[in-house]
């Protein structure tokens, strides 16, 4: 386990279910997010390992991509083949200016992490948030911050086929390198 990710209980998995399936507030909202990309990480998971995770949106702001421990957990979850990191976002220089570990990290597994872009830049609010396996995280449209964990099999199941229509509609983005004369 990452340092820096939070304490696995004694089933094995860690303990991100909040009191109710809502978050509120930027630092809750982020721990949330930190200990379930943390939990990829886990050598001995109590369910089956994602292949794909995905991160959609806007800038990714309020995310904890940055963190040492959330970059390790990602890196040991990615080493076994097969698997794929997708994020899909509008203003990637945003993310690298928000992220510059994370950015300079992603160069070096380019081969394992894609980044997508809306092609007729029409956004889809309600699929802003993660997608790891049997479990979502949603971001929902509110004046505070606000994160909403499904863990329905129905309701992931419809986010993950609404994500699929929607990436048919997204174009390569964030080049790992820039060429030009």
């Amino acid at each position: 386990m990452p340092v820096g990710c939070s304490r696995l209980s004694e089933a094995g998995s860690a303990d991100m279910r909040p009191a109710s399936d809502l978050t509120h507030g930027r630092a809750a909202c982020a721990a949330v997010l930190r200990d379930l990309l943390c939990s990829l990480a886990v050598s001995e998971p109590t369910g089956p390992v994602p292949k794909v995770v995905l991160l959609i949106d806007v800038e990714f702001a309020d995310w904890p991509l940055d963190e040492p421990a959330v970059m390790q957990a990602l890196q040991v979850w990615m080493k076994p083949p097969g698997r794929c990191l997708r994020i899909v976002g509008l203003d990637f220089d945003t993310v690298a200016r928000a992220h510059p570990r994370f950015s300079h990290w992603r160069r070096d597994w380019a081969h394992r992490i894609e980044a997508w872009r809306p092609c007729n830049g029409l956004w889809a609010q309600e699929l802003r948030g993660l997608l790891a396996g049997p479990v979502a995280l949603q971001w929902l449209d509110a004046p505070d911050r606000c994160l909403r964990r499904v863990t329905g099999q129905v309701q992931v199941q419809a986010l993950r086929e609404r994500s699929a229509a929607f990436l048919q509609r997204c174009e390569p983005a964030w080049p790992v390198t820039t060429l030009g004369l």
